[in-house]
């Protein structure tokens, strides 16, 4: 089963409308969070394998094999 692909462009739109409508905060403010969360989130999708640093989404997941053709990685490190 592969993972959907990262998509930063959605999660940032529902994270800064989240904060202005719900939470009433400034445009600036939730800006500035959602930025935050969204490096956050592409870091936790990283492969944290020196030698791959490939997202999660590039790796089968079962088999935890990077499907980038030139990598030697054999499991997704998190």
């Amino acid at each position: 089963m592969l993972e959907k692909q990262f998509n930063p462009e959605i999660l940032y739109n529902r994270v800064v409308h989240f904060y202005m409508d719900k939470k009433g905060y400034s445009k600036e403010k939730a800006n500035e969070i959602a930025q935050a969360v969204i490096q956050k989130e592409a870091q936790r999708r990283i492969c944290k394998n020196e030698k791959c640093k490939h997202f999660s989404h590039d790796h089968i997941r079962n088999a935890e094999t990077c499907l980038v053709a030139e990598c030697d990685c054999h499991e997704f490190i998190k």
